[in-house]
């Protein structure tokens, strides 16, 4: 059941229903049982299932950004102090979970425009690999070869998980903008997605 963030205004109220709404049709459009698991689908499925993942993702990432930023942040508490020996005091065993659940990514991925020239010519240059390969018609790559899904099924996962218990994902937000605010080198969680105007454009 889709419980609702506190504070939440009736704008971020719809768009977080419908949110919720978009991640149960895609789960019925997948056919998922009770597991949620598909552990491979169609080459076709996992592009499209993997652009509506990115859409809802940014949705519920940046709802829940704004209700962490409603109230003022914490201090950040640093590493405990060490010892007269050097030595900082034993930790907590972290608990092990058997089947670990994945976890909901707080940082939208913001790549440089370097690193999206290389991340293209790689793929372009893949392409004239194979065009230039001779290869039987029976065996080349269409959109219906079947493709490991278990990378997408995690995101799916960690997106409904976020959607069931939004307030631990508030909290983890508060966190992780109070390491932003006392370490500034840190990225914002939230990708800056305002391309700057180029010089002269549009000069005539």
């Amino acid at each position: 059941m889709m419980i609702s963030p506190v504070r939440l205004s009736s704008s971020l109220g719809l768009a977080w229903a419908y949110a919720g709404q978009q991640a149960a049709a895609l789960a019925s459009g997948l056919g998922l049982g009770p597991l949620g698991i598909r552990a491979f689908l169609p080459r076709a499925v996992c592009q499209k299932v993997d652009a509506d993942l990115k859409r809802l993702e940014t949705l519920v990432r940046r709802i829940l950004f704004l209700v962490a930023m409603e109230t003022p942040l914490q201090e950040f508490r640093q590493a405990p102090p060490r010892d007269m020996s050097g030595k900082r005091p034993p930790a907590a065993p972290p608990v092990q979970l058997v089947f670990p659940l994945p976890a909901f990514r707080l940082t939208e991925a913001s790549p440089s425009p370097v690193l999206k020239g290389s991340r293209l010519a790689a793929r372009l240059a893949a392409r004239n690999r194979r065009a230039a390969e001779p290869q039987d018609p029976a065996h080349r790559s269409g959109p219906h070869d079947m493709l490991p899904a278990m990378g997408l099924m995690n995101r799916f996962v960690a997106l409904e998980e976020a959607l069931a218990d939004p307030e631990a994902q508030v909290a983890r937000f508060r966190r992780k903008l109070a390491r932003i605010r006392a370490d500034k080198t840190l990225p914002l969680p939230v990708a800056d997605t305002h391309q700057p105007p180029v010089p002269g454009a549009g000069a005539g």
